[in-house]
């Protein structure tokens, strides 16, 4: 393991809680890891020789929801690290959020990293928008997957793969707007119909 380029500690000197750079050192350490080396505070230049210990990384078990399917993988945290239900946190390129907390046999809100048997969380960097377009004398549903912050006005052209459908009306959990734009993590259920490509002979 290589020596990290910077450590949050706290100076010797001016005694700020601040970033130090990490101008030589090295990583050690059995049970724990161990940096032995030469820092900088970043507030106020000073100089010094440090040695930090701390728990070295548990994988806490993990299953993660994502539209129908379910993906078991594993997280790392600090042993002592305290885990929330609602915490957001990220997992590789996407964002998760922990929906349950398995720790000691039960359900609960929160635990030490240490103690928890297994975490259930759902990815929130995009949601499901439903979207039921009329398409002659049916109605057909579709999904679109967006961003939680991503918008869809009312009257705007969306691509359903081989269909595309104009936006008529959008319901939310409290009104039903005919004029303007809603965030998708706000839409329950989009309405519109099929937009008939014209092609020019």
């Amino acid at each position: 393991m290589s020596a990290p380029s910077a450590l949050v500690l706290t100076c010797g000197q001016c005694g700020s809680v601040a970033p130090h750079r990490v101008l030589r050192g090295k990583i050690g350490g059995g049970d724990e890891i161990v940096f032995e080396g030469v820092v900088k505070c970043s507030a106020c230049g000073f100089v010094s020789s440090v040695v930090t210990r701390e728990p070295k990384p548990i994988d806490v078990p993990l299953v993660v929801s994502w539209l129908d399917k379910s993906e078991k993988t594993s997280l790392e945290f600090s042993p002592e690290e305290d885990v929330h239900v609602g915490e957001a946190l990220d997992l590789g390129d996407s964002r998760i959020s922990i929906t349950a907390i398995e720790a000691g046999g039960r359900r609960v809100d929160g635990a030490k990293a240490r103690e928890v048997a297994t975490l259930w969380a759902k990815r929130i960097d995009q949601v499901r928008v439903k979207f039921s377009v009329n398409k002659g004398n049916r109605t057909v549903p579709h999904e679109v997957l967006a961003a939680p912050d991503e918008e869809f006005e009312v009257g705007e052209i969306v691509d359903l793969g081989k269909d595309r459908a104009v936006v008529h009306h959008i319901r939310t959990r409290i009104r039903t707007v005919r004029d303007g734009q809603v965030r998708a993590d706000e839409i329950v259920r989009m309405y519109g119909r099929i937009v008939r490509e014209r092609t020019i002979r």
